[in-house]
């Protein structure tokens, strides 16, 4: 029978950590009456010896497991391989250093339960939580990590924390098939993968490691900027928008070349823009990959062109506009125009064209 909750914890050189981390956690879930659970602990071959000390601690208690990955390190790919083993309905995600506190975990599952919530966060940034140790710097590299989330990861708006490394997913409602492990913000990629599930967040106060020095460093921190525009549907929805420019130019080129009306000209390069765009957006942006059959796919192409037209609008409005109640230069206004053109089109693609139920993975 499998148990009801199963808990992830990545390590590397966690040596003077994850015994009292494991003896707390039992204490914690047996004192709450959690008694169906499993302890996974995946460690990166670690130099100091953490993963013997599982090794021995698994042979005395069954509900400890241990994954040793040789030859492969990696936060992320070490949590993804936690979720391919995990056997309960609830899994949860936490460090082995004290930061994230074991007393949280039954908190976690209890709002899982009673709110029937598909992801459950524990964040630092909703009310009643917080960061404790943290120097200037750090705290603005936090901040501008989260804001980079909810600026191109819609999904992630739903929780006040999506970049938090401590979570609980219901895995008979959140789908981990795509999750990759990009970076070490998991919880970001789970999110960005199953749009319009119900998020909570619990408050917790983030606390400095119990023993041992932080592995965060600047390497982390440009994956993390890849991995947020990896995952981030504007991102490539903007960038299917630039490759359709040279499309439309070089149409109505063509178009004029062969002595085409201007008109017709500029639709043709239009149309062959739009077109264009559509298809990237089915087999890149959104991954529906032209499901649903012909029926759909006629109806996300008009949806499209439809969702195209008030962009096109709300550009020319937003221009007029500032032209000629501000006196703001007409280039200037033109480009605040394609900003919210953008964002229009973004949306409404997003929201009405390709809809959550249909979106692949990565």
């Amino acid at each position: 029978m499998n148990p009801q909750v199963s808990i992830v914890i990545p390590t590397y050189n966690e040596l003077d950590n994850i015994e009292a981390l494991l003896e707390e956690l039992r204490s914690v879930l047996e004192g709450s009456g959690i008694k169906d659970y499993e302890v996974i602990v995946v460690d990166d071959d670690s130099p100091d010896g953490t993963w013997r000390v599982v090794e021995r601690i698994s042979r005395e208690d069954s509900r400890v497991r241990l994954i040793r990955r040789v030859g492969v390190r990696g936060l992320g790919t070490a949590i993804v391989s936690g979720f391919n083993e995990a056997r309960g309905d609830y899994v949860v995600v936490m460090d082995a250093d004290f930061q994230h506190p074991p007393s949280l975990v039954p908190r976690l599952l209890s709002a899982a339960l009673k709110s029937g919530a598909s992801v459950v966060v524990a964040s630092r940034y909703t009310r009643g939580g917080g960061v404790s140790g943290w120097g200037l710097l750090r705290r603005i590299i936090s901040l501008g990590a989260l804001l980079l989330a909810w600026i191109l990861v819609p999904e992630s708006r739903g929780t006040r924390d999506p970049i938090s490394g401590f979570f609980l997913v219901d895995r008979r409602s959140v789908s981990l098939k795509g999750v990759r492990g990009l970076g070490y913000k998991v919880l970001l990629e789970v999110l960005a993968l199953n749009p319009g599930v119900k998020v909570v967040d619990v408050p917790y106060v983030f606390k400095p490691r119990r023993a041992g020095s932080s592995k965060l460093g600047v390497d982390d921190m440009i994956l993390y900027v890849v991995q947020v525009l990896t995952v981030s549907s504007m991102f490539r929805f903007a960038l299917v928008g630039l490759t359709g420019i040279p499309v439309n130019l070089g149409i109505m080129a063509l178009a004029l070349s062969v002595g085409a009306p201007v008109d017709v000209a500029s639709l043709s390069g239009i149309e062959a823009s739009i077109a264009w765009n559509y298809m990237w957006h089915e087999l890149w942006t959104f991954k529906t990959r032209f499901k649903g059959g012909l029926r759909s796919v006629i109806g996300r192409y008009v949806g499209y062109h439809i969702s195209v037209a008030l962009g096109v609008l709300t550009q020319y409005a937003t221009m007029r506009l500032l032209y000629t109640l501000l006196g703001l230069n007409p280039l200037l206004g033109q480009l605040a125009g394609i900003i919210l053109g953008f964002l229009v089109n973004y949306t409404l693609s997003r929201e009405r064209v390709w809809n959550t139920s249909i979106r692949g993975s990565y």
